[in-house]
């Protein structure tokens, strides 16, 4: 079993004021965003593991220790020979404040701590994706784009995968029989690490029948050809 790493503080700024101004569709609510903010609690954990195999149709990490079956990672990490599965969450606080909130019919705050919560996850999980291109830089290693179960090709039925890999993420984040996750602000991703640097973009679909024409295959981040060969 390899080392499942651990981090239950990581730093996040925030300005209230420069978040407003750069999301046009977020109330004008200084006060209470900063207020909402102070619940956000991350926790991560991650493990890096050399690809053993990658055959364009699973990926395969360790000692035959987690298989990803999607056309659309592959392809995302053909240049890569290592990768690393994170799991992060923002914690329960900010979530509970929203069904709380809810419950007790406050329900412009249960909106806005929501909004809060899916922009602070995402922004936990860009600002760990470059804290480790920092730490492996001195690697000569060059990171892909993240990949998280969901998306393209890679089903949600491989989240129970990603846990076991991770050691069940210690009972931080656990995860339903319907594989969603409790906090319900959390992500699970792969990202590759090459020796050559590469264009940030995400891998497009290809052309199949299943598509029924095909002409936008080039367009295509839905990878639905692939999934529903499956």
């Amino acid at each position: 079993m390899g080392i499942v790493h651990h981090l239950q503080q990581f730093h996040l700024t925030f300005d209230a004021k420069t978040f407003i101004a750069s999301h046009h569709d977020c109330p004008d609510e200084p006060a209470l965003l900063q207020e909402l903010w102070q619940l956000v609690a991350p926790v991560i954990f991650w493990r890096e593991e050399p690809i053993s195999s990658n055959d364009g149709e699973q990926l395969v990490l360790g000692n035959d220790e987690l298989r990803i079956a999607s056309c659309y990672v592959c392809k995302g990490l053909q240049q890569c020979k290592r990768a690393t599965i994170m799991a992060l969450t923002i914690g329960p606080t900010l979530p509970n404040e929203a069904r709380r909130a809810a419950e007790a019919g406050q329900l412009y705050r249960s909106a806005i701590a929501d909004y809060l919560g899916s922009h602070a996850v995402e922004q936990l999980a860009e600002a760990f994706c470059q804290y480790l291109q920092q730490q492996t830089l001195s690697r000569g290693l060059y990171a892909t784009l993240r990949y998280s179960p969901g998306y393209g090709d890679w089903a949600l039925a491989g989240q129970p995968d990603v846990f076991a890999f991770l050691n069940q993420c210690r009972g931080q984040i656990q995860l339903s029989d319907n594989f969603l996750m409790e906090p319900v602000k959390s992500i699970t991703a792969v990202i590759g690490w090459s020796n050559q640097w590469q264009k940030p973009e995400y891998p497009r679909g290809e052309h199949n029948s299943f598509c029924n024409g095909g002409h936008n295959c080039a367009a295509c981040v839905t990878w639905a050809c692939r999934r529903g060969r499956k």
